[in-house]
């Protein structure tokens, strides 16, 4: 009986009107909006005390949908992307989710001035917790709940689901009243009898989901900034933007962007000097740098590539005639002229290299690897190569009237023959590209 009447009241809460707000989406107060009330406020201010200035209080930057104060419509936490700063909303919600009783004394004795929400694991890890205060003397205390099944809501109600930490105690001004869970923390549950401002971290695995209900005892607190992260052991590989001409590290616009986890963005700066950086074990990134007067770079990759090496050389290379890039893994069936598959991924970099820069022109020389017993039958393949890369790039959307193709010439031919039977030295590029031309950009 007890049951039927709490799948009573969550329904009923459902069928309620609610106003026009979208689920989990937050709304900025406008400048225009802040604008008028401070200049209506500062104008009351100098009718009624000539010469004194009201203090400005600060304005949450994130007005939370009036309903998340309920777990239905909880707000959506995004790994490592700071939530606020946001006031909950006053009272506890249309359900009363959390009443203290017996079998649970660590949690709310009741919903105050909550706000739920809601955190889905991108990885495997320990999940970390940042509740930062917009003023250090507010109180706020936490519980995390993970969730169960579709009777999640019930089972709260009922307490029949407990949280996997909690954190009653009052404002620590060590930690400038803020609370979370960390590698500081020791204990799960901290009671208000307690002083310790973080739980222990915890276990979880990808997929998982979580909810954290915030409550704050007084509504006329400022409001609060959350951020939820995963904590892993992670490879960590030095990262250097390295200019081919000069020979030394320089700045560049670099973009790096976590595509197992529905592409969120790792780093993105205008310019970075180089540093380190923190890769998840076994995903994959791609990675976006951009100079001006530079080729950009695109480079997709796996982190455990760096398990071994932990250097990742960025190599930018300036867009001027003159500039070579010579190809050694290029390869051609029989050593003849038809590319092989093989090839494939080396001449995409260069494809998408020149696409992104559709103000360069460019030369495509081929080569064999040739004693010289038939000089003319080198300088056919070495020509045929070109050809056939040249028509790889326009199948690959490249303006064929901005590509040249030449072969070996004699003295190529002579030159590379009289290096492998007196040196013993094999030439190993195939393939040639050469800037020709830099057309002014609009």
């Amino acid at each position: 009986m007890k049951q039927k009447i709490i799948i009573f009241i969550v329904m009923l809460a459902l069928i309620m009107p609610v106003a026009n707000v979208t689920f989990g989406q937050t709304k900025k107060t406008t400048t225009s909006q802040s604008s008028k009330k401070t200049s209506s406020s500062s104008s009351k201010s100098s009718k009624s005390k000539k010469g004194k200035k009201k203090k400005k209080e600060p304005v949450p930057e994130i007005e939370l949908p009036y309903n998340s104060n309920d777990c239905l419509f909880a707000v959506e936490l995004k790994a490592d992307v700071p939530f606020g700063p946001a006031k909950s909303p006053q009272g506890g919600g249309r359900i009363m989710e959390i009443q203290r009783d017996a079998k649970n004394p660590h949690i709310f004795e009741v919903e105050h001035n909550t706000v739920w929400y809601r955190f889905v694991a991108p990885y495997s890890g320990k999940l970390y917790l940042d509740i930062t205060p917009v003023d250090p003397k507010d109180d706020y205390d936490f519980l995390v709940y993970k969730y169960t099944d579709k009777y999640f809501t019930n089972s709260l109600i009922a307490n029949r689901v407990k949280p996997i930490v909690a954190n009653l105690s009052l404002p620590d001004s060590l930690s400038k009243g803020c609370v979370g869970i960390s590698a500081k923390g020791t204990k799960k549950f901290i009671s208000k009898k307690d002083t310790g401002a973080y739980c222990a971290p915890f276990n979880v695995k990808v997929g998982e989901v979580y909810y954290i209900v915030l409550d704050q005892p007084n509504y006329a607190a400022k409001g609060h900034t959350i951020k939820a992260r995963i904590h892993v052991e992670s490879i960590n590989p030095k990262v250097v933007i390295y200019d081919t001409k000069q020979k030394k590290s320089v700045e560049a616009e670099v973009l790096l962007i976590e595509k197992n986890t529905d592409n969120r963005v790792i780093l993105k700066e205008d310019a970075y000097k180089g540093g380190y950086f923190s890769l998840v074990p076994n995903f994959n990134y791609a990675l976006y740098v951009k100079k001006d007067g530079y080729f950009s770079v695109y480079r997709d990759f796996n982190s455990n590539l760096f398990r071994e090496d932990t250097l990742l050389r960025v190599n930018m290379n300036k867009i001027e005639r003159g500039v070579k890039f010579q190809l050694s893994e290029v390869y051609f069936e029989e050593g003849g002229t038809v590319l092989m598959q093989e090839s494939d991924s080396l001449l995409m970099i260069y494809a998408q290299k020149f696409l992104n820069h559709p103000e360069v022109s460019f030369s495509i020389k081929g080569y064999v690897n040739t004693y010289g017993f038939d000089v003319d039958a080198d300088m056919q393949t070495s020509l045929e190569r070109a050809t056939s890369v040249k028509d790889f790039f326009v199948k690959n959307g490249i303006d064929e009237s901005r590509m040249t193709v030449s072969g070996m010439s004699k003295t190529d031919v002579k030159k590379t023959s009289n290096e492998n039977i007196n040196k013993n030295k094999a030439n190993t590029v195939k393939i040639e590209l050469t800037i020709t031309g830099v057309k002014p950009r609009k």
